[in-house]
């Protein structure tokens, strides 16, 4: 695992401030010791409380509102994700041991003492391997999978029509790109992919079973128009929808 430390901050914001949207080149972690607010990551909002953080990856834009006063704590590092890929979205310490660790290397950048820089790098590790668990932890909680199952169940009931998977995500209480790695996990696609196999299982009921057009099944079953639902149902079955239909001798 390759890692480097960038800088570490300690503030109090007051509340009613504002910091708007601005990036970093490297992985950012933000924990907020006390306070409350919303902090927007890409294009997903989250409240957060005493105890959250939020992973911030790379050229990442977001911003921060507080409501009331709020101690923050914030690091930024370079991460190879050898080991595991750190998701963005609003994490749970509830023992708080992120944020010993974060203050650990607060108090090492303070004294720099003999060597600290070997200390930073050791905590670094340290806090990383920490972020693992605890966002692993909220992947494999039991409401993860009532999560997927509902997601499930939503996008193939939804599936003709426009699915909104970032509102899906928001409504789960995650970012897409959070909400797309654990559900790729539990079914083996992705939100879309998901989306798509199922257009396309509709598809092959309407050819086999309808005598509707290929305009008609592609706006029934959720796609954008004739070309893109031949393209796809070509890609996932091998065959165009027109060739599906003829070689099931439906007319």
């Amino acid at each position: 695992m390759n890692c480097s430390f960038d800088f570490l901050y300690h503030f109090v914001r007051e509340a009613g401030s504002f910091i708007d949207f601005h990036t970093h080149a490297s992985y950012e972690v933000v924990y907020y010791v006390s306070g409350s607010g919303t902090t927007q990551i890409g294009k997903s909002v989250y409240e957060y409380a005493p105890g959250t953080f939020t992973i911030i990856p790379p050229h990442t834009k977001h911003n921060e509102y507080r409501h009331t006063n709020s101690e923050v704590l914030f690091a930024c590092f370079s991460y190879d994700n050898a080991m595991f890929t750190l998701n963005n979205g609003l994490y749970a310490d509830h023992d708080r041991k992120l944020e010993q660790l974060l203050r650990a290397m607060q108090d090492e950048l303070g004294s720099k003492r003999h060597y600290y820089h070997l200390t930073l790098h050791g905590l670094l590790c340290q806090t990383i391997a920490e972020i693992g668990r605890l966002t692993d932890n909220a992947d494999n909680s039991a409401g993860t999978n009532d999560k997927v199952n509902y997601a499930k169940n939503y996008l193939e009931q939804y599936a003709s029509e426009s699915v909104d998977l970032q509102a899906i995500a928001r409504s789960l209480g995650y970012s897409y790109d959070h909400f797309r790695h654990f559900f790729k996990r539990e079914t083996g696609y992705s939100p879309n992919q998901f989306v798509i196999r199922k257009r396309v299982e509709n598809a092959k009921a309407m050819l086999l079973h309808s005598g509707k057009s290929m305009m008609e099944i592609a706006h029934d079953c959720g796609f954008s128009n004739a070309p893109q639902f031949s393209m796809l149902f070509s890609k996932h079955t091998g065959l165009s929808p027109r060739a599906f239909r003829m070689v099931n001798q439906i007319v």
